[in-house]
């Protein structure tokens, strides 16, 4: 029996960074580059009505850290983790009977997939935004752009940078003046 290890996972990412296999990162993505380059997964959404339990199970059961809210397929609201934490946690509600859209971030702002990155990334910034839902010409979700994912693009593309940083204890030297 041979079992995996996480020193075997990590040869396996340093191995990976190490090679000069370009073709394998693909093709770099720029701030100019429409949403719809990100291949974005399918969002999460409930319709209205449904209860905050109903919510958090989908959530918790896909992983993710939002919900859309719909209402005809048309979007009218977002539920995070944020919302969550911040009005229902710690305060005695009925997660059963209580609906979403009591505590849904109501009309968020939204993109369209032809919307450049920067588009997201600027709405993001100016709105203090962590996801971005994105939506078809009636309104239709069909895909979320979060910060995480942009993270994640830019770590996959400067991977050798980000791998060849100094420890932190080390990245910054106040005994030693900068500069001339």
């Amino acid at each position: 029996m041979i079992l995996h290890t996480d020193m075997d996972d990590e040869q396996q990412w340093l191995e990976s960074m190490e090679s000069d296999e370009s073709s394998e990162m693909g093709k770099a993505i720029k701030i100019e580059d429409p949403i719809s380059s990100l291949n974005l997964g399918e969002p999460l959404i409930l319709e209205k009505g449904s209860s905050i339990r109903t919510a958090l199970n989908k959530m918790q059961s896909q992983l993710e850290n939002y919900i859309m809210v719909t209402s005809n397929d048309s979007l009218i609201g977002i539920l995070t983790e944020r919302d969550i934490l911040m009005n229902i946690t710690g305060k005695e509600y009925d997660l059963e009977i209580s609906l979403i859209e009591e505590f849904m971030t109501k009309n968020p702002e939204t993109l369209s997939m032809e919307d450049p990155l920067a588009y997201a990334l600027n709405k993001m910034h100016v709105g203090g935004f962590r996801h971005v839902p994105i939506v078809d010409n009636q309104n239709k979700p069909v895909g979320i752009i979060t910060l995480s994912e942009i993270v994640s693009i830019i770590a996959d593309f400067f991977n050798q940078d980000i791998i060849n940083l100094p420890p932190l204890d080390r990245m910054v030297d106040t005994s030693s003046p900068e500069g001339g």
